[in-house]
């Protein structure tokens, strides 16, 4: 009977021993410095967080990263991002994202879950954040800046331009805010808590023109027929 209790005993303790260290290592998954050509040629595997900077040929791909994302076509992050992102394409972040200074893509900047950016998030095709999230700055995209759950402290500059709440600009072709407490300039735009088409200069001169028309043709007509 002692036999076996010890036998039990031993087999507890192993099995306890063997998940300590298997904490272990995924606690110590983290390095400093990360170097990518492609996934899965890099170093460390897309298993670590790197706490420092991240260096890519074509692009990186890891569970975390905070610090410095240089990738020549993309950055690829699972989980958390916080600092600053650069790529010729795109960065792409599955988890929370904190940008601070910069985020810029040649392409697009696509993040899924809660977003901050506190600075400036460029990209020369689209800036895509879906959850609920705040830019403290200045969103710069040369087609759209779909931010539909974000509220933008300062401004968007874009064809197209979607934000919750605004307080600041939006410039561009289509601009929508669910809430505007600033100055929307464009051919299109809607702020829903207000329900209103705000018209442009150059339809206001439109709308102006047609009407003084109509008065010089009621004119014309009591003139010559002498009826209203």
């Amino acid at each position: 009977m002692l036999k076996y209790i010890a036998a039990l005993t031993l087999l507890i303790s192993g099995a306890l021993n063997i998940l300590a260290s298997s904490e272990a290592s995924a606690a110590a998954a983290v390095s400093p410095l990360a170097i990518s050509i492609a996934p899965p040629v890099q170093f460390p595997s897309d298993e670590f967080s790197i706490t420092g900077a991240r260096l890519s040929v074509l692009w990186g791909h890891h569970r975390d990263m905070y610090g410095f994302d240089i990738g020549a076509l993309g950055n690829i992050t699972d989980q958390t991002f916080t600092g600053i992102g650069l790529s010729g394409l795109f960065n792409l972040t599955y988890g929370n994202t904190t940008a601070i200074g910069l985020q810029a893509a040649g392409l697009l900047n696509m993040n899924t879950q809660k977003t901050d950016v506190y600075g400036l998030q460029l990209a020369g095709g689209a800036n895509w954040n879906t959850a609920q999230s705040s830019v403290v700055g200045l969103q710069l995209a040369l087609l759209a800046n779909h931010s539909p759950n974000t509220v933008v402290y300062g401004a968007q500059l874009g064809l197209y331009n979607r934000a919750q709440d605004v307080y600041g600009f939006q410039i561009g072709l289509v601009n929508f805010a669910k809430s505007l407490h600033g100055i929307q300039i464009g051919l299109v735009n809607f702020q829903r808590n207000r329900n209103l088409r705000r018209l442009t200069i150059s339809q206001r001169r439109i709308l102006t023109w047609v009407k003084s028309n109509q008065k010089c043709a009621r004119l014309a007509k009591k003139c010559f027929t002498g009826t209203s």
